[in-house]
């Protein structure tokens, strides 16, 4: 037995690497584009038809200063590989000209080298926006659900000691004279304050439906709408609902989805101190079989800068804010396998969208 015979290579014919180099690129999630040296485009695979939305035949042959007419001569990558003579790999942008989307794409550019000199480029470009996007909730959810373990612990120690110091103070407010009674009223007010922040951790890290039910979601808001229509007409606001008749029943924990939306009336409410208009509004989806409340206000409305941190919490843009409310309403919504969105724009006012599924 001959040790040194080198391995078994396969002779394979042009016609198979063919039929494998098409079933490869064509069905990668990579957009891929060729160009040969005069900058005609060669190849343009069907995920670069899906992104860029362009027809193979239509850009094969063409200029690729044609096919992508909008770009500046530095966003062609092919075409200054060719020009410099370097290519590039795994280069990440934050944004994609040819597409005019921000996100985190991977672009990598190969030259097609004869004995002649450079024949060609070949572009591939990957969108890792969605990944990246997935990656980061596994680790904020990682982060939350620690944070949560510590912070229920803490609320539960605090609240012990809080009893008892109610509990004298309350004693104490019996006993006293009058010139001390305000100040202990007001330290029990406090303390009220206090059990009610921790009242409402604990329903954020461990809300629990124990009562599902069919609930009507228009005649629920109504309801709640009534609670609140005093508050509205002492800060001069105009409360307007637009409520879809078509909206079924949804199986829902009615005593924590009343919770959820009172908070963001709350807000709405809150962010129209000098009056304005509050709009309440259902609609129902029936190919998504979701429901939709749209809570909008015609208030300041949310700097760019803090709107991605709004649902955080203990982060508040007021003064006298816990930074719980929309947290809390968030988990609930979430807990009903919902999801909620805010919109805001700057100086007009801002909406807050609870999305709830009929089918649980």
């Amino acid at each position: 037995m001959n040790l040194a015979a080198p391995l078994f290579k396969p002779c394979l014919s042009k016609e198979f690497w063919h039929t494998f180099t098409n079933l490869v690129v064509s069905n990668t999630s990579a957009a891929i584009i060729a160009i040969d040296k005069k900058g005609n485009v060669i190849f343009f695979n069907r995920q670069a038809e899906l992104v860029f939305g362009k027809n193979e035949q239509e850009v094969l042959g063409k200029q690729l200063t044609s096919v992508f007419a909008h770009l500046a001569e530095h966003e062609h990558y092919l075409l200054m590989a060719l020009k410099t003579g370097r290519g590039m790999t795994d280069v990440e942008t934050n944004f994609c000209p040819y597409t005019d989307r921000e996100g985190v794409f991977v672009h990598s550019v190969a030259l097609v080298k004869t004995a002649l000199g450079i024949d060609g480029a070949i572009w591939m470009r990957k969108d890792f926006t969605d990944l990246r996007r997935f990656q980061q909730e596994i680790n904020n959810a990682e982060v939350q659900a620690i944070v949560s373990q510590i912070a229920a612990g803490a609320a539960h120690e605090i609240r012990n000691p809080l009893t008892t110091a109610r509990g004298y103070l309350q004693l104490a407010q019996k006993k006293t004279d009058s010139e001390i009674a305000p100040y202990i009223a007001g330290a029990l007010e406090e303390i009220m304050e206090i059990e009610s922040i921790i009242a409402n951790l604990l329903s954020l890290f461990r809300p629990r439906s124990t009562s599902l039910q069919f609930v009507p979601l228009n005649g629920l808001i109504k309801k709640l709408l009534r609670l609140v229509e005093n508050a509205g007409l002492f800060n001069n606001i105009v409360i307007r609902t637009i409520l879809d008749k078509h909206v079924p029943l949804c199986l829902l924990d009615a005593k924590l989805i009343k919770h959820a939306i009172l908070n963001v009336l709350r807000n709405a409410i809150e962010a129209m101190p000098n009056g304005g208009s509050l709009t309440v509004k259902t609609s129902y989806d029936t190919d998504a079989e979701l429901i939709c409340i749209n809570i909008s206000d015609t208030g300041k409305g949310i700097e760019p800068d803090y709107l991605p941190e709004i649902i955080k919490p203990f982060y508040s843009t007021k003064k006298q804010g816990s930074g719980l409310g929309l947290t809390l309403a968030n988990r609930i919504i979430h807990h009903h396998n919902g999801s909620l969105e805010i919109k805001s724009t700057y100086g007009q006012g801002t909406s807050v969208l609870l999305y709830l599924p009929v089918s649980q």
